[in-house]
């Protein structure tokens, strides 16, 4: 059948009416107080913890009709008055009880189940929180109410610090407690300390190194932290606190000190620590006579009483750290020490003086015949030795009173202990030398001079000398020294000065000789009869260098010890 055309005027009133009745439903409905639009308005009650809210489709969002002119909205400040209120009275009811109420011991014997129905959760639950690798105290869901009540805290509600929580049950997962809301100072000091920005990815937090929950009081913390704390700390975050301090002199004996003792910023506190790269203490600061090891300064006193002193300075630190080089010495030791080696000046001045008196006049004649004395390698080790003993006294000095030589002590220590290995390399070059060529027979006294040679020697010091008497030793191929000189540099060379080299040795490693050090009386013994050596070698040297001038002339002996050739002088038999 044939459909029948619709009319222009039968399609235009019917359009005309749909809109007209579609446009008076939606005025009504945005009319206030109407009933249509209170059913339709959402409530303001919030969603059960644990539930969503349902959300409206998209699709009805995307046609939501654009909001006619009518009567304004309500301002803001009215429109949130009533959920702020109740917010504020919600977070007023959460005393510390509330979380007591969940957070005591026996939440720690819930399963992973039952402490997942404590806590608001997504459909996913979030994996257990990562905790700092190292705690001062507890860190724990567990709260100790007592030890909370007596902390520095105990006047701090929970919500204060963990204010993102509204009502309990609460999320499952709280934002991390900002303590710089608090205690800004000591945060922003830490900031710029070696446990700051500065220390990396692996700086700990504040909660790496204070029990929150329990904390104590400033001054308990400052007496607390102590070396075991720091070293416990760097081995949790995997830091090799002897490894960091392989630039340090023995390191695990300086780590056997506190720590605060060299990273000790400009204000004390473990907050005010300077960072790593920062020298943060010279080594002064402990070695020298007005140490940071010693709570009290040396008072002064009046010069012959502190040389008639017998006990040592800063004997609280002897006590504490043991022997502390350059913080402890005897001072009548040291008094008695310099005027050995000041008395053997006494040879020049005395002496010599006397020579100089009676000297010859006119010029000597010397025989022209020359005799090989010295070898290469007999010279060579002589001058290398003669280096390192007077290197040895001079960086000696400066280690034995560094508040003298201010900013030279971590010199000197390196110096000495390359020139002490020089020397003992020096000597070990000797002794073999002198074996295998079996020069070492011209340091054996020979029969008759010992004690007749010895007196006889003496005499031509004591008076032969003035009177320009001939040598009753005249130096040879096969016998170059005389009986004093045999008797002294075998004593030095075979007993005081392997002597010397044995005690800096020890000293050098005290942890790997630890056990030897402790038998033979500990460091300060040890430290003793090392300075004792030195300042008898400083005073050999001096003795020495002046006998080198009694020849037949001044350079005579100089000049053998430098070419190896000597003058060949008459020689005298002594029966």
């Amino acid at each position: 059948m044939k459909n029948r055309p619709i009319s222009f005027r039968s399609w235009r009133w019917r359009a005309l009416a749909s809109v007209g009745i579609i446009a008076g439903l939606l005025l009504f409905c945005w009319l206030p107080g109407s009933t249509v639009a209170q059913v339709q308005t959402p409530t303001a009650t919030s969603p059960t913890p644990g539930q969503v809210a349902p959300a409206q489709p998209a699709e009805k969002a995307a046609e939501a009709p654009a909001k006619p002119e009518g009567p304004k909205p309500l301002p803001a400040a009215v429109a949130e008055e009533k959920p702020k209120a109740t917010e504020k009275a919600a977070k007023d009811e959460l005393t510390n009880q509330s979380c007591y109420d969940c957070h005591n011991p026996d939440i720690l014997k819930l399963s992973k189940e039952d402490l997942a129905e404590q806590v608001v959760v997504s459909e996913k639950p979030l994996p257990p929180a990562t905790r700092p690798p190292y705690v001062f105290g507890d860190l724990s869901l567990s709260i100790d109410e007592k030890k909370y009540a007596s902390g520095v805290h105990a006047d701090t509600t929970c919500v204060t610090c963990h204010n993102d929580v509204k009502e309990v049950p609460h999320a499952q997962r709280l934002k991390k407690v900002d303590c710089k809301e608090c205690h800004d100072e000591f945060v922003e000091n830490i900031k710029t300390s070696a446990h700051g920005e500065k220390a990396g990815p692996k700086a700990t937090p504040c909660i790496g190194c204070h029990d929150v929950h329990q904390g104590k009081g400033k001054s308990a913390y400052t007496e607390d932290f102590k070396r075991k704390v720091c070293v416990d700390c760097h081995k949790a975050y995997g830091m090799d606190t002897v490894k960091g301090h392989a630039k340090l002199y023995e390191p695990k004996l300086h780590l056997r000190m506190e720590c605060m003792l060299c990273h000790q910023g400009k204000e004390p506190g473990v907050h005010n620590i300077p960072a790593v790269k920062t020298k943060v203490a010279t080594c002064e600061a402990c070695h020298t006579k007005y140490t940071v090891l010693s709570k009290t300064k040396p008072a002064y006193v009046g010069l012959m009483s502190y040389l008639t002193q017998t006990s040592f300075i800063n004997g609280e630190v002897l006590k504490k750290y043991g022997y502390v080089l350059g913080a402890n010495r005897i001072p009548a030791l040291d008094a008695l020490l310099i005027l050995v080696v000041v008395g053997t000046l006494g040879l020049p001045i005395v002496h010599g003086g006397l020579r100089v008196l009676t000297r010859r006049k006119g010029p000597i004649e010397l025989p022209e015949e020359k005799i090989y004395l010295h070898p290469l390698p007999e010279r060579i080790w002589h001058w290398i030795q003669a280096l390192c003993i007077v290197m040895l006294v001079i960086t000696g000095v400066m280690l034995h009173w560094p508040n003298k030589f201010p900013g030279w002590f971590d010199w000197s220590v390196t110096t000495h202990n390359w020139f002490g290995i020089a020397a003992v390399l020096a000597w070990v070059f000797w002794l073999i030398y002198n074996l295998v060529t079996g020069r070492l027979t011209h340091y054996i006294p020979k029969k008759g001079e010992i004690p007749k040679g010895m007196i006889t020697q003496a005499k031509f010091y004591g008076y032969g000398i003035f009177k320009h008497e001939p040598h009753p030793y005249a130096p040879s191929e096969d016998n170059k020294f005389n009986p004093l000189q045999k008797i002294a540099y075998l004593k030095f060379q075979l007993f005081l000065f392997p002597l010397l080299l044995l005690s800096g040795i020890l000293y050098m490693w005290p942890e790997a000789f630890r056990g030897v050090i402790n038998l033979i009386g500990g460091m300060t013994v040890l430290a003793l009869i090392h300075y004792i050596l030195g300042a008898l070698f400083a005073a050999f040297l001096l003795a020495h260098l002046y006998l080198a001038t009694t020849g037949e002339t001044v350079s005579e002996n100089f000049k053998a010890i430098i070419t190896g050739w000597g003058t060949k002088e008459e020689h005298h038999e002594h029966v």
